[in-house]
């Protein structure tokens, strides 16, 4: 039996705290069912490369 799953880590901008840095989560996308999980981490949205899909450090 073949499934199908997906992760994508994002930015919860709507818990944006006042350092300017937002949560990172997680989702977990299996067979059309998603579910969320904060991994714990802050970081700033603006050092996030979409195209790498990585934070630039300085």
């Amino acid at each position: 039996m073949n499934r199908t799953f997906g992760l994508l880590f994002y930015f919860k901008r709507s818990k944006m705290i006042s350092d300017g840095t937002a949560p990172i989560y997680l989702r977990i996308t299996i067979e059309s069912e998603s579910v969320e999980i904060s991994s714990k981490r802050y970081a700033n949205p603006g050092k996030w490369n979409a195209i790498t899909l990585q934070l630039v450090s300085e």
